[in-house]
């Protein structure tokens, strides 16, 4: 399937509880995971400024160097955020998913290249109604600050995984961080959406070091790589240590 380049696309009604942003807070709470920052009339307010987009698996939302017109809330599906360096390699800096934001700009324009893995739908926001929206409601600058704190301590994260020297413990981490995704919290089975070559592209690593990897947790009776797109945990101890 070639690769697309979509900026405007269909329109459906939003659920009750949509746009959702989640996040850990900065500040101590209760409980330790992500919690929902939006109240039921921020979304609202947000509905009202927004347009819903449907991509299909494969489409380029945004290019980088491109003017930045709109920010993205992720309704479902699934997103990489990646750079084409000038040596002709790429580099992924993230994987995106449900209730998770991007479009983020410097100077203007946008720093990486969006790319949906799966068809994804999401809430589409236009730079200049956010900004006035953030004017009249201040509220939700706080809240979509909140949301950023969070994707800067997420990119600190890849910069720990690309830091290991092992193989075996970059794609350990990189499959816990998917493992957060899964709901409900805990369970075993972890989808894998992007491709191996997508998942080395993010860990820094050649594909074949990524498929040795693979094989060397499998045969450790860690994990269990279901077919292409799914990995079953077998041991979670051991798992969690070598993820650490």
């Amino acid at each position: 399937m070639s690769t697309q380049s979509v900026r405007r696309g269909g329109t459906a009604a939003p659920s009750v509880r949509e746009p959702a942003l989640v996040a850990i807070p900065s500040m101590k709470t209760a409980g330790t995971g992500p919690v929902e920052l939006l109240s039921d009339a921020q979304r609202q307010l947000l509905v009202r400024s927004a347009a819903v987009r449907h991509f299909p698996a494969r489409t380029i939302v945004y290019r980088a160097d491109t003017p930045a017109e709109s920010v993205f809330v992720i309704a479902e599906g699934v997103v990489k955020s990646y750079r084409d360096l000038a040596n002709g390699r790429r580099r992924i800096a993230a994987f995106l998913f449900a209730r998770d934001l991007f479009g983020l700009a410097e100077a203007g324009h946008y720093v990486n290249t969006a790319q949906t893995i799966t068809p994804v739908r999401a809430y589409e926001i236009g730079v200049d109604a956010l900004t006035e929206l953030f004017r009249r409601e201040p509220d939700i600058q706080l809240q979509f600050l909140c949301k950023i704190v969070h994707v800067l301590r997420e990119a600190q994260q890849h910069s720990i995984i690309i830091g290991r020297r092992d193989a075996v413990g970059r794609l350990a981490m990189l499959l816990r961080v998917l493992q957060k995704q899964a709901l409900p919290r805990g369970r075993s089975d972890i989808a894998l959406p992007m491709s191996r070559s997508d998942m080395a592209n993010y860990l820094g690593l050649s594909l074949e070091a990524v498929s040795r990897a693979s094989r060397r947790l499998e045969l450790q009776g860690i994990v269990e790589f279901v077919g292409r797109h799914e990995v079953r945990i077998l041991d979670r101890q051991r798992f969690a240590a070598v993820a650490a």
